[in-house]
Formats: structure tokens, sequence, C-alpha cells
């Protein structure tokens, strides 16, 4: 029964701790693709022909006044749109929360595991030595 009660630990650990990883890898995938969108030019479609309009990056827009400012940006300015990246990065916070609890909570939990083996070894051997 007691090594059943390991086995089983044991595994509902590990899952707590896959299930953290994948979690957080999926909000640092969106905040890749955010980091992306918000710092990199792009074009107003999708293709590289050259009547499509070149848009600077959000954050680092070139000249005095920024372009994005501009009523000539509008098209610039939907391709682009904030509260869609904000709803983003607002999904991100509970993924990458739960994440690393569930991470943290699994790794504590065998690392807990093991040094409770280590100690009943420990006592097993000093039982030993004694008799």
């Amino acid at each position: 029964m007691n090594e059943y009660f390991e086995q089983d630990f044991a595994a509902g650990a590990e899952k707590r701790r896959i299930w953290g990883g994948v979690l957080f890898l999926a909000a640092g995938v969106i905040w890749a693709v955010l980091a992306w969108q918000l710092m990199v030019p792009f074009s107003e479609e999708d293709d590289d022909s050259s009547s499509s309009r070149k848009c600077q990056s959000v954050l680092f827009y070139e000249g005095d006044a920024p372009t994005w400012q501009d009523s000539t940006w509008e098209d610039c300015r939907a391709q682009r749109r904030w509260p869609e990246m904000l709803g983003w990065l607002g999904l991100s916070v509970p993924l990458s929360v739960a994440g690393a609890v569930l991470y943290t909570g699994g790794t504590t939990s065998l690392r807990m595991r093991e040094y409770m083996a280590q100690h009943r070894i420990a006592a097993a051997k000093s039982a030993a030595r004694k008799d």
C-alpha cells in the first residue's frame, strides 16, 4: 500500500510539473508574439508588394512626431489594435501564474519525496548499525 501511494504521489507531482511548464510556455509564446507585433515594422498588407504602405513599429518609430498620431496612418493603427493586444496580454497573466504555481508545487513535491526517501534510508542504516 505504501509503495502504491509513493508512486501515485510522484506521478501526480510530475503531472502538475508538466502542466505548469506547458501553461508557462503558452504564456511565453503569447509574450513573444506581442513583442514581435510591438517592435517590428510591418506593412499595411501582409505581402511585400510595392503598393502596400510600410508601417513603422509601434514602439520604435522614427521622427519627431509619432506617425501613429497622423490621420494618414489609420490603416497602420487598424493592423495593430491595442485592445486586442492587451486582451492577449491579459490572457497570458493567469496562464503564467497558474503555470508557475503548478510547476513550483510539482517540483517541491518531488523534491520533498526524494528528501523523505533519503531520510528513511539513513534511518534504516542507523537502525541496522545499532543491531
